[in-house]
């Protein structure tokens, strides 16, 4: 397997990181291989990889900055995925979970995802450990099944997702109410050139959101993050926020809210994209940091909550940073 070597000899699977992977004087390194696998193995030879994620997992140490990396073989979902009968728990600090793939922003080829005869799968990959980089993963949650929800929950602490792919709501069954691409109750966690949500998928005729802020959630940040959705609802929203979901703050900064209201796959406007219920203890703001929104008449409709702050270099308060067509300039 083909590194990208610095001068100084770091390989990073293409994650920009100073200084190379968190490799410590104890830690091991992990390979998995869905296609090609065997759980039989130690793992620890990349001639001999596992066959899945959570018997890497099992076999890391906390804490000791082992790495985890899960290996595309080929472009084809069966020989790329770690699939799932049910929810992947990533549990442990300090145990880092890369994929070995092209490094593209959506779909990666290092994937999670559930098997389509399992059922009542919620949060398919919960990472409840604190202090771990994932990089160059996809989850994508889409199978017949209404019974399963959400695709990713975080409710760790000082986790570094780069360059990740969360689809919810994949299958046009699991279109229900409360389901969702990502939720957050962790707090100090970076979410750097993610892509939140899917626009292959019609959602939102029940009530559902690309992500939610459900509890306590504090001092998160998305930077250089795309979040997409493909509407069929005005109701759907990109974020739902319950009471005492936030606490202090959480920023959106460079990024880019996209619902497809045109083209070939058109959808329906949405009315607002955010839907903050403000109060609670505790309770926090949302900073919206140079983003812009496509697809939605307005960050927040009548029931403001004056919880969503945004800078813009241009508009009003009423109007910064919804896209507009360059011919009404």
């Amino acid at each position: 397997m083909g590194l990208t070597n610095f001068p100084n000899g770091v390989a990073s699977f293409g994650i920009p990181l100073v200084g190379g992977l968190p490799f410590g004087k104890t830690s091991k390194c992990f390979y998995v291989a869905p296609n090609s696998g065997g759980d039989g193995h130690r793992g620890t030879n990349i001639s001999k990889p596992l066959d899945t994620l959570t018997k890497a997992q099992s076999l890391a140490t906390a804490d000791s900055n082992d790495t985890v990396f899960l290996i595309s073989e080929s472009n084809t979902a069966a020989n790329t995925t770690d699939y799932q009968s049910s929810a992947l728990a990533w549990a442990k600090d300090g145990v880092h979970l890369i994929g070995v793939c092209s490094g593209n922003h959506i779909s990666q080829r290092a994937r999670i995802a559930q098997l389509s005869t399992a059922t009542g799968v919620n949060d398919l990959f919960t990472v409840s450990a604190d202090n771990c980089l994932i990089a160059n993963i996809s989850v994508f949650h889409g199978v017949d099944d209404a019974t399963s929800k959400g695709a990713v929950l975080v409710s760790g602490q000082r986790n570094h997702f780069y360059n990740c792919n969360f689809q919810g709501i994949g299958h046009a069954t699991m279109d229900t109410a409360d389901n969702y691409s990502l939720k957050v109750t962790g707090s100090e966690n970076l979410f750097e050139n993610c892509t939140i949500g899917l626009d292959t998928i019609a959602r939102g005729t029940a009530v559902n959101y690309e992500m939610t802020f459900a509890s306590g959630a504090t001092r998160n940040l998305f930077k250089n993050c795309i979040i997409t959705t493909y509407a069929e609802a005005a109701t759907h929203l990109f974020l739902k926020i319950a009471a005492s979901g936030i606490d202090r703050w959480n920023m959106f900064q460079n990024c880019i809210f996209i619902n497809m209201p045109t083209g070939d796959a058109a959808g329906t406007t949405m009315t607002e994209a955010f839907d903050v219920t403000g109060g609670g203890s505790p309770d926090g703001i949302i900073i919206l940091d140079q983003c812009t929104l496509y697809g939605a008449t307005d960050w927040e409709a009548a029931a403001v909550s004056g919880k969503v702050m945004i800078r813009t270099d241009a508009g009003t308060a009423a109007t910064a940073g919804l896209s507009a067509d360059v011919a009404a300039a």
